[in-house]
């Protein structure tokens, strides 16, 4: 029955319909490409095989293909043919089942009649041979790359570089300032003694000695009426200072920045006076030092640094870093 069964199957490799006579008809049906959402996959068109009970009618179509193949005449094949439809009905009705090669398996329903379950890997489609289930692919997240961030770098005091905001000034006040700047120089030539010990180089910072000048009241002179006058104002650079002690105190200054250059600090001083701190100075960088520092005032004692410290971050909004002069 094995030679048979292959025989029937290459059959239906090339035929639609093959009948076994008073047993039934295979009848080959046609699918497309199918898609199982479950599964993810698209399996390939195929021929799947179906059996009708109702096709008995001998159409001598299979007795001619099997005299061909066992070289035998029609009468010898017919007779044959018979004899292996009486012995599939005598297994199934024997055994209540029948494989039937690779194109699947006859059972008796409940109705003594044959029930025909197609093996599903069965492909009568031979143009598809060797084809199986295509899985869809899956697109993977692209990693992302781990940005290192440059850590800070600890320093003395962060630097304070300040924002220019214009200032729109009126001619009158111009001229008021003119008028200060003269008087100004002018006291401060006549009450200021020249300093005859002082000296300048490239490796010796300017250092000057703070003193302290008796107020002189000066009469305020007239105020003119505002006249347009076109003046050139003469920068102002705050000069480096060191504020001496006496021998049995310690000095305390109040730093509120630092900088590497002396042009930086010329530049943080500026703005601090323009905040009103008039008493905003310059200490010097020495061996044990590497910046320059602003004060903005100095005390004899730590405990009076610190309270001064608290008072203007209250009053000023500036951070102040008590320092003690070596």
């Amino acid at each position: 029955m094995t030679e048979f069964y292959t025989f029937l199957e290459h059959l239906l490799y090339d035929h639609e319909c093959v009948i076994i006579p008073q047993f039934g008809g295979f009848v080959v049906n046609a699918q497309d490409f199918q898609f199982n959402a479950q599964e993810g996959k698209i399996y390939p068109k195929r021929k799947c095989v179906a059996f009708n009970e109702k096709l008995k009618t001998d159409d001598r179509f299979l007795t001619t293909e099997w005299a061909k193949k066992k070289s035998i005449s029609q009468k010898e094949a017919s007779i044959e043919i018979t004899a292996i439809s009486k012995e599939l009905k005598s297994q199934i009705s024997t055994q209540g089942y029948l494989t039937i090669g690779e194109l699947g398996a006859f059972t008796l329903n409940s109705e003594n009649r044959l029930s025909f379950s197609p093996n599903p890997d069965f492909n009568a489609d031979l143009s598809v041979f060797g084809l199986f289930p295509v899985g869809l692919g899956h697109a993977l997240p692209k990693e992302k790359k781990t940005v290192l961030e440059e850590a800070p770098v600890a320093e003395d005091l962060p630097s304070y570089t300040p924002e220019p905001s214009p200032i729109k000034v009126s001619r009158s006040a111009y001229v008021y300032a003119l008028m200060a700047f003269i008087i100004g120089g002018i006291g401060a030539f006549f009450l200021t003694e020249p300093a005859g010990n002082q000296s300048q180089s490239s490796l010796n910072p300017i250092k000057i000695e703070k003193k302290v000048a008796t107020p002189v009241a000066v009469a305020a002179p007239a105020v003119p009426t505002p006249v347009q006058v076109d003046t050139v104002q003469k920068e102002v650079i705050a000069t480096p200072a060191s504020v001496e002690a006496p021998a049995d105190q310690e000095v305390i200054y109040l730093v509120a920045a630092s900088f590497q250059s002396l042009t930086q600090a010329e530049k943080g001083i500026k703005e601090f006076k323009s905040r009103g701190f008039d008493q905003a100075e310059i200490i010097l960088k020495n061996e044990q030092t590497k910046f320059y520092r602003i004060s903005l005032g100095t005390e004899y004692s730590m405990d009076a640094g610190y309270a001064k410290a608290i008072e203007l971050k209250a009053s000023k909004k500036v951070d102040i870093w008590v320092y003690k002069a070596l």
